[in-house]
């Protein structure tokens, strides 16, 4: 599992919102109808450049092992193709691997495809797949995506086209996976060459995307350029260069949008909705979306890790008015931290929607029922602390709606800002941690499939079980759930896990944000889901 200062199951620190008045019991006026879609109208013509924003900052590496969070996402999906691609309805389809079957549970042959080359012209083969997936397994070079290969025991090349993975115990999520930056292809010969520099600004990249890595000026942009000779012609892409800058402030965000010295960002910020849904100069798009905003309970011991403590806050929070009030409409009340979007393209999607309406809905707050769970947990201090990064304003807003509802059922709760680099700590050293119960944070899936985060909370030992859960019935179900190579079964006992651990509210899940999406109206075509964190999205944007 991947959590970062920013995936994941990645947990990230910079969710755009900006903070807005009135508390927890401030009437907020209603939201407007927000329509969701996955794609923007198909463009039709070529454009010379496109400028975009990335809200989230410079990326510190576009190397595949190196990127797990939006910045690194937003521009590296675009040059290192991965085996599997995933598409607007986060359904997937074939990319660079023609097929992957589950020969059978312990094994998985992926077949190459043929006539695809590096940006050099040198062919891919299996051995660069064998090499691109296999450094996700090397310790020292700790790659984001080494939970994924967390069962494998070997990945090796059968023939000229055909790498075959065998694992230690059935994976049910592996294949999945393969959509995302853990099934990212990279040439073997120059990312050895590079070693450390593979994928900063000094070292480069060699991967078979349908854009090159033409430039990176620290601290002012990334450039892309088009790659002439790209392997799939239905997907070359239609603008010559791509410009992508670094503006994290929203307001002059929002300026640069409305111009037009910006022609597009994913993640718009929040507070400007209603300006940029005014513009002349393009459109702002809704698309479906895996993001969430959650409090996360990060203390073994004392009253976070209670369940009854975390139930009660969980009851004191209305959901719905937060969605109104932070992310001005944008987003729902979600009943648990695994939103209903990951398993849409799955044969037992049924079973998991039935699974998903089951769990109790408490997107009302509930007072009384709060305030009595936290006198039958009678915890041994009613003050807590809640760290959020310092500087980001959406999630001091949160914390403060927090720190409300939490004086309402007889709880105090201090807010406590970090620096970001102490914040990003938080997540892996316990250490860090001492004298924090809950932090205020954003996350997201970035491939499809119900198990990718799960696990990484639930399960004794796992990273991101900070407070010790340990259900012998979730762990056995979660366990099968990842062996069961039937997709009904492993939804099935997926489920069951989640009536018992969802209630538990490891993760005080708040909401689901809808991807928002600008577009300048000289361009069209980019995909309006969430769906781009995983794809080459830039190559279908030209002009209308």
């Amino acid at each position: 599992m991947k959590l970062i200062s920013g995936t994941a199951p990645a947990l990230l620190l910079g969710l755009a919102l900006t903070a807005c008045s009135g508390g927890q019991g401030a009437a907020p006026a209603a939201a407007p109808a927000i329509t969701l879609v996955e794609t923007t109208p198909a463009a039709t013509g070529d454009v010379a450049k496109v400028t975009w924003a990335l809200p989230a900052g410079e990326p510190a590496s576009l190397d595949p092992a190196r990127t797990g969070d939006y910045s690194a996402n937003t521009v590296g999906t675009n040059l290192c193709e991965s085996l599997l691609r995933l598409e607007p309805d986060w359904s997937t389809s074939p990319g660079l691997a023609s097929g992957i079957v589950q020969k059978d549970p312990l094994t998985v042959v992926i077949t190459v495809r043929d006539g695809v080359t590096f940006w050099d012209g040198s062919p891919l083969t299996a051995g660069d797949v064998v090499y691109s997936l296999s450094r996700n397994m090397d310790p020292k070079l700790a790659s984001y995506a080494a939970h994924v290969y967390a069962n494998v025991a070997a990945i090796e090349a059968t023939g000229d086209l055909e790498v075959t993975v065998r694992f230690k115990t059935p994976d049910m999520q592996f294949v999945p996976d393969m959509a995302g930056v853990p099934g990212a292809i990279v040439q073997k010969a120059f990312t050895s060459k590079a070693g450390p520099a593979f994928g900063t600004a000094t070292g480069g990249l060699m991967c078979t995307g349908p854009f090159e890595l033409a430039g990176w000026q620290s601290g002012q942009k990334i450039t892309l350029e088009r790659n002439d000779t790209y392997w799939d012609a239905t997907r070359k892409a239609k603008a010559g260069a791509f410009d992508f800058v670094f503006l994290t402030d929203s307001s002059t965000l929002t300026s640069a949008l409305l111009s037009g010295e910006v022609d597009g960002v994913y993640g718009a910020p929040v507070g400007s909705i209603a300006a940029l849904q005014r513009s002349g100069t393009g459109s702002l798009y809704f698309g479906p979306s895996t993001e969430t905003v959650s409090l996360g309970a990060v203390a073994a011991d004392g009253p976070a890790a209670d369940p009854r403590i975390r139930q009660a806050l969980d009851l004191a929070i209305d959901k719905t008015a937060f969605v109104t009030s932070v992310l001005k409409g944008a987003g729902a009340p979600l009943k648990t931290f695994t939103p209903p979007l990951s398993w849409q393209g799955s044969p037992a999607k049924n079973v998991y929607d039935a699974g998903y309406a089951a769990l109790p809905d408490t997107s009302k707050a509930d007072l009384e029922a709060a305030k009595k769970l936290v006198t039958e947990a009678a915890p041994s201090r009613t003050g807590l602390v809640i760290a959020i990064p310092a500087g980001e304003q959406s999630l001091l807003q949160t914390a403060t709606i927090a720190q409300a509802a939490a004086q309402q059922i007889g709880l105090t709760m201090t807010v406590r800002q970090l620096q970001p680099a102490e914040f990003a700590g938080l997540f892996y050293d316990p250490g860090l941690r001492q004298g924090i119960d809950f932090i205020a944070t954003t996350g997201y899936l970035e491939v499809p499939g119900a198990l990718y985060y799960a696990p990484g909370f639930v399960l004794k030992g796992a990273p991101f079980n900070w407070t010790g859960y340990d259900d012998p019935g979730v762990t056995a179900n979660i366990a099968g759930a990842v062996a069961e190579t039937d997709p009904a079964k492993s939804a099935e006992k997926f489920v069951a896990a989640q009536a018992v651990f969802g209630p538990a509210k490891l993760q005080i899940t708040l909401a689901g944000t809808h991807n928002r999406l600008f577009l300048n109206k000289r361009i069209t075509g980019a995909p309006a889901s969430f769906s781009y964190i995983s794809s080459a999205w830039a190559a279908l944007v030209g002009a209308p």
